[in-house]
Parts: structure tokens; C-alpha cells; sequence
């Protein structure tokens, strides 16, 4: 008797045996698909890691040789044998060099293309924005690497995709560059009571002799390696060297010793150390000097670069670090048309931390001048119209930094030294004033001082009391550019405000409050006293405008202007910068 069909579906669906070879049979093309996607997948990712090397060190390759880029890229595909080829204006070329057709290139050929540039290491512009295509002269290169992918089993689906992978290389670009204060144009008189006090000592050095220093220049790299000799120190750093305490006696010392100086300023440099005391005030030099990346290596190894500094600029600056916040007091009578004695009291504020006065750095780097205070108390010989009293004016200056930030190099190729170094320089500005500070709040650099009303001329006749200040001086930014003759003798370029120095009293007896008191019997009147002031003060404003330019520069700053200079360059061993 035959089964009914219903029947058999039921036995049909309550049997268990197969079940596993059933589900195998419908998953197992499935999972041979997701294992397929992932063996593409895998691969695709191996190709585009190693396109990726290829970019990067073809662009390695023509960074090193900027000049012959096409050259250097194909000698680069033909070393390491890669299935590249290079795209030119005339055509697509192989390893050797020779165009070849469209048609005699493969499927899984890739093509590299180069793109000269300039690369700008600055953290304000975005990562992509920082390689500036085109711009010559170039010392970057962009490569693109595009090649067709591999595909195992996916190419039965669709056709393989074009991957591409981007190296960019650039230069290793640093230069040495300074900001000082041109001590050499200074006569010597003031030069000897400001920097004599300040080295504790009595200096009686004539003009010619600080210009002879001021243009003797030393190899700080060199006299760091001296230094280390003369305290003992092995196996050390530059920057460990330049971070050890030493005196001013030390310093000069070594410089007498390994500043390979000529006879007549050792000559000098012997006289001022003979001067000094035994002991004296420690400083770091590590707080005037920054030598970047060269400053982690050990003092026998070889720098590839040097820096250079004047004598004089690096005797300044490391006595007045040395001096600390020290007041230098100097009475002194200078020769000076219509100025009787001058009292003196300056303050010279520590170096700003990360900017020094001199550096090995890469562009976005800066150095800055000190901060400086100057209080000063002139005599002038008299109101020629009232009897002959004299006048004191009171002078109160307050400078801030100025600041030589290294902008861009532009490595030209040839040697290491060929290249063009452009820095934005900003000039120290500042309040000047006529009016009374307290002496004792100068050398606070954490608050400005309070100028009051001062007495300018005091005596039975009249009492004359003012009151006047004047900014001077812009933070502007200024452009310098060093070509490569400019680095290799030295040469010390400025910015200046023009006319700044020559008005900055007469300006300040434009502002001037002045209060006159006269006698009740007098027989002058206001308007006559303040014509015979501002005659008086009129007719020594030159000398005046003189001695504040002597005395700022001595402490290593200028109203309105900057020196800078940049010793040496240097564009070197390539590296992968995105």
C-alpha cells in the first residue's frame, strides 16, 4: 500500500541526519567569497605599503639631488628595480631613461610623478599647506606614486583599482644667525664705566680697541670643546658644556686659550682678563647660546656647521648676565655739547627663555635682545636767558626686545652652504620719559615703575617741575635677506626706523607739562620762562638723542632698529617631512 505524500513530507522533516552537510553546502560559498574579499583585501594593502616606501624613498632620492631630479628619480627606479615608470613633458620614461609608448607599458605598471617645490616648516600653516608646489628655488619634492592594484578573485567582479601613495622629502635646512647691538661704532669712555662695572673692574680701553674686539670673531663650537678641556669634562654635550656655571674669567680664559684670535686683540683680551678678580659671579652660557640640534652631540663628534660671534658682543652679554638684576650706577662726565655730568643706573633684564642672542635653529626659530631699563639724571649747563641755572632732566627709558625670527631657507643646491637665508626682524620699541622712578624698582622686570613729576630747574628765582613721555618705535615686522656671500663673510645687516633717535627729545619736549613757580616779585613771567626752556632744551636735543643711543646700544639694544647676522647654513641629508 503506497505512503500517502503528506506522510513522507513529515517523516521528511523530522529526520536530523545531513543537517550539517546541508548547512555546509549553503555557507560554504559564503565564506569562500569573505575569504576571497580578504585575500584581495590583504594584498591591496601589502601593494599599497610598499607603493607607499617607493614614494617615499624616490622622493629621498631627489631631494638629494635637486638639481638632476628627473635623473635622480630614474637612477632610483633602476637601482632598486620597480616597476615604475616616470612621468615627463616628454612622455612617460623608463629606468634607462629612453620615452616608452602607452602601449609597451603593462597593466600593473605604476607612473611617479615629481613635483618641485618649497617646503615652509611653519606650525601655523596646516600639514598640507606647508609644501608650496612651483615655488623655486627648490629645495622639496613632492612624489606620487599611482599604480593599479592586484586583484585574486574580486576581478571577476570588477576591474582592479588605481591606489596612489604621496612621499614628500625636503632638505635639512639650519643656519647661525645673531641679534647684537654694533658695539663697535661706540666711542670708549662710556663703554669703560658701563661694561667696567659690570665686570667689577676698572676699564681704560680706547675706541680702536673695541672695534677690534667687536670684529674678531669666534667659533663658539670651538671654544665650547675649550672650555670642556679647561674644566675637565669628558664624554659630555655641547649643551651640557654650555650649561655648566662658569665665571666671566673662566670664559675669558678660554677664549685666550682656544679662540684661535689674532696677536693684537689676545693682546686686549688679556688686558681685560688680568683686570678681572680671582672669583667672580657664575653664569650659564647655555642662557645667551642655543645650538639646536648640534647641542645633543658629544663634543668629539663632528658638528658639520659652526657659529660665529664677536668678542665684544660675547663679552657684553655674558657680563651683564653675569651682573644679574644688579643695578650698573655710573657717574660720568661726557664730552658731549652742552651736557654737564650724566648719573646713570641701568637695568638689563635676563635673556627670555627659548630665544637667546645667538643659535643653530631651523626657520620658526627666533633670538631676542634683553629688556633693558636705563634711569638717567643729566646736568645741562643752563638757561643761557635766565641767569645761567642749571636744569636737571631726569630720563627714564624702558626698551623692549627686539626679535630676529628665522623665516625660510632656500637651499640652492651645489654644496651644503649654498643658500639664501631670509629672517623677519621686529626692533626693539620704547616708552621714554621725562619724570622721576624709583631706582630700586628698575630691576623688577615683573612690573613697570611709577614715573612722577620731576623738579627740572630749583632755585630762589624759579621752580620749574614736568612731566612728559613719548612711545617710539613700531612692531612692524622687517624682512632681511643673507644670499650666500652675504653668510660667508659675516656680514651684520639692520633695520631701523628712520629718524627715530634723532627725535625722541625733541618729541618729548612736545609733550611736556610743565608747572612754573615764580617768586612774587618776579620779574619774568611764565612765558618767558618756558621760551628760555624750551631754547635751552632745543639747542642740546642732538647731544641728548647722542647719549641715549651710547648708552642703549652698550647695553645691547637700539630704539627702533636690530642687527642681525648669519654666520652659516647648511642643507643636508633629506628627510621625509609629510
Amino acid at each position: 500500500m503506497p505512503i500517502p505524500v503528506n506522510r513522507k513530507m513529515q517523516t521528511f522533516r523530522s529526520r536530523r541526519d545531513g543537517n550539517v552537510a546541508i548547512m555546509t553546502a549553503l555557507v560554504l560559498p559564503a565564506c569562500i567569497s569573505v575569504l576571497a574579499i580578504g585575500v584581495d583585501y590583504g594584498h591591496l594593502t601589502l601593494e599599497r605599503r610598499e607603493m607607499q616606501v617607493a614614494a617615499d624613498l624616490t622622493a629621498i632620492a631627489v631631494a638629494s639631488d635637486m638639481a638632476h631630479a628627473e635623473a635622480a628619480a630614474l637612477s632610483h627606479i633602476e637601482n632598486n628595480r620597480l616597476n615604475l615608470v616616470l612621468k615627463t613633458p616628454q612622455g612617460l620614461k623608463g629606468p634607462s631613461g629612453a620615452v616608452v609608448p602607452e602601449a609597451a607599458i603593462t597593466g600593473t605598471t605604476g607612473r611617479v610623478t615629481l613635483e618641485k617645490g618649497r617646503y615652509v616648516a611653519n606650525a601655523a600653516l596646516d600639514a598640507d599647506q606647508r609644501f608650496q608646489p612651483g615655488v623655486a628655488p627648490s629645495d622639496a619634492v613632492r612624489v606620487t606614486v599611482e599604480q593599479p592594484g592586484t586583484l585574486f578573485f574580486a576581478s571577476m567582479f570588477t576591474t582592479p583599482p588605481v591606489m596612489s601613495a604621496v612621499g614628500t622629502a625636503a632638505m635639512t635646512k639650519t643656519a647661525a644667525f645673531s641679534i647684537g647691538s654694533r658695539l663697535a661704532s661706540l666711542e670708549g669712555g662710556l663703554l669703560n664705566a658701563i661694561l667696567g662695572k659690570m665686570l667689577g673692574t676698572t676699564l681704560d680701553l680706547k675706541a680702536v680697541d673695541y672695534r677690534a674686539l667687536a670684529t674678531a670673531d669666534l667659533d663658539l663650537f670651538q671654544l665650547t670643546r675649550g672650555l670642556a678641556s679647561d674644566l675637565n669634562l669628558t664624554a659630555v654635550t655641547y649643551d651640557e658644556i654650555l650649561a655648566t656655571e662658569i665665571t666671566v674669567p673662566q670664559l675669558l680664559t678660554a677664549i685666550l686659550r682656544h679662540g684661535g684670535l689674532p696677536s693684537s686683540t689676545t693682546t686686549l683680551v688679556s688686558k681685560i682678563r688680568q683686570s678681572l678678580p680671582a672669583s667672580g659671579k657664575r653664569l650659564q652660557l647655555a642662557r645667551l647660546i642655543d645650538l639646536g640640534n648640534k647641542g645633543h652631540l658629544r663634543i668629539d663628534a663632528p658638528t658639520g656647521l659652526g657659529i660665529k660671534v664677536g668678542v665684544l658682543d660675547l663679552l657684553q652679554s655674558s657680563a651683564a648676565l653675569a651682573n644679574g638684576v644688579e643695578l650698573v650706577k655710573v657717574d660720568t662726565k661726557l664730552d658731549l655739547p652742552g651736557l654737564g655730568s650724566v648719573d646713570l643706573a641701568l637695568a638689563i633684564g635676563e635673556p627670555p627663555v627659548g630665544t637667546p642672542l645667538h643659535r643653530v635653529g631651523e626657520p620658526g626659530q627666533a633670538v631676542r635682545t634683553a629688556q633693558v631699563r636705563v634711569a638717567l639724571a643729566i646736568k645741562i649747563d643752563g638757561l643761557a636767558d635766565l641767569l645761567g641755572i642749571k636744569i636737571s632732566l631726569p630720563l627714564y627709558i624702558e626698551v623692549a626686545h627686539a626679535e630676529a625670527k628665522l623665516a625660510s631657507i632656500q637651499c640652492h643646491g651645489g654644496k651644503p652652504s649654498n643658500a639664501t637665508v631670509t629672517i623677519d626682524t621686529v626692533p626693539g620699541v620704547a616708552e621714554v620719559s621725562i619724570g622721576q622712578v624709583d631706582a630700586a624698582a628698575l630691576k623688577n622686570f615683573g612690573s613697570s615703575p611709577r614715573v612722577t613729576k620731576a623738579k627740572l630747574v630749583e632755585s630762589g628765582l624759579l621752580t620749574v617741575e614736568g612731566l612728559a613721555s613719548v612711545d617710539v618705535g613700531s612692531a612692524q615686522v622687517r624682512k632681511l635677506t643673507f644670499t650666500p656671500g652675504d653668510i660667508a663673510v659675516g656680514t651684520t645687516k639692520n633695520v631701523s626706523s628712520s629718524g627715530l633717535l634723532t627725535s625722541v627729545t625733541q618729541s618729548l619736549l612736545a609733550n611736556l607739562e610743565a608747572e612754573i613757580r615764580l617768586p612774587l616779585l618776579s620779574l619774568m613771567t611764565d612765558k618767558v620762562v618756558q621760551a628760555a626752556l624750551a631754547k635751552t632744551l632745543g639747542a642740546v636735543t642732538p647731544s641728548i638723542d647722542a647719549l641715549l643711543e651710547r648708552i642703549l646700544a652698550v647695553a645691547g639694544v637700539r630704539i627702533g632698529e636690530a642687527d642681525v647676522r648669519v654666520t652659516q647654513v647648511d642643507c643636508a641629508n633629506p628627510v621625509l617631512v609629510q
